[in-house]
């Protein structure tokens, strides 16, 4: 007997967005649109940032949208969750920066801006297919709400900032890159805001994922459904699995879990 589900929440690249044809497959249109149909709230849960989203022409209608890995989390309507970082956390960032240069990237709600590039940031935001920031003096972090930073930095630089930050939590992407965010963020409180403004029990959503930060998602939803390509380390905390995102394994999903 399939659990019933009342909300979906699914992760952008490499479940909804194939980054092999650069598009979101049809069929999964298809399951999203009959799902919200049939009364099944759909959701995504993304650590991208909208512009990021537009910039890979991303269109598809959903209930609402949890980004920058839940520290921002809204719908048609209105912002219903937001964790933006802690300005003397921010302060620590800037004199690291300046004692020991590294790029970093400042994602607003509306705006995305970097201090900084280099050939490694470059390459780094092609492989994921992300638009290059805007430079801007990081000075502005400290006059703005600031959701979540990108630091192209090695560990040991890191550290040094991070030992002195008292609510900031963060996940590595890559050998220099990782997503730093408030410690009241993350995909696993998204879904947990999202699921009280509209009323769910977390036990009736259903996490879809592929990647590593996806094991917050996992860790708030009744039902786990890893991806085909998954990374080795979800597929082990999921329920089940399908195919592949290129084999329509989204659309499976509902086909075989949901509906």
């Amino acid at each position: 007997m399939k659990k019933k589900i009342k909300a979906v929440f699914a992760d952008i690249d490499g479940t909804l967005y194939s980054h092999g044809t650069g598009s979101i497959p049809s069929s999964a249109h298809e399951a999203v649109k009959r799902a919200r149909e049939e009364g099944i709230l759909v959701f995504a849960a993304t650590g991208r940032h909208m512009l990021e989203i537009e910039d890979l022409h991303i269109h598809i209608e959903l209930d609402g949208w949890i980004t920058l890995n839940g520290a921002l989390c809204f719908n048609e309507r209105e912002v219903y969750a937001s964790y933006p970082l802690d300005h003397k956390d921010l302060e620590v960032l800037l004199e690291t920066i300046e004692q020991h240069p590294f790029a970093c990237q400042f994602l607003e709600k509306d705006v995305m801006y970097i201090n900084l590039m280099d050939e490694r940031v470059k390459k780094s935001l092609e492989s994921i297919h992300s638009p290059y920031p805007e430079i801007i003096d990081p000075q502005r972090c400290l006059d703005q709400k600031t959701y979540m930073l990108v630091p192209w930095v090695e560990d040991e630089i890191w550290q040094k900032a991070y030992n002195k930050m008292t609510a900031v939590k963060y996940t590595r992407w890559n050998d220099l890159a990782l997503d730093a965010m408030s410690v009241y963020a993350g995909k696993k409180q998204g879904v947990l805001d999202t699921c009280a403004y509209y009323g769910i029990d977390p036990a009736e959503t259903c996490a879809i994922g592929d990647g590593p930060n996806d094991l917050d998602l996992f860790e708030a939803c009744g039902l786990k459904i890893a991806m085909g390509n998954a990374v080795g380390e979800l597929r082990k905390y999921a329920d089940v699995t399908v195919s592949d995102i290129d084999e329509d394994g989204f659309a499976e999903a509902f086909e075989q879990y949901i509906f």
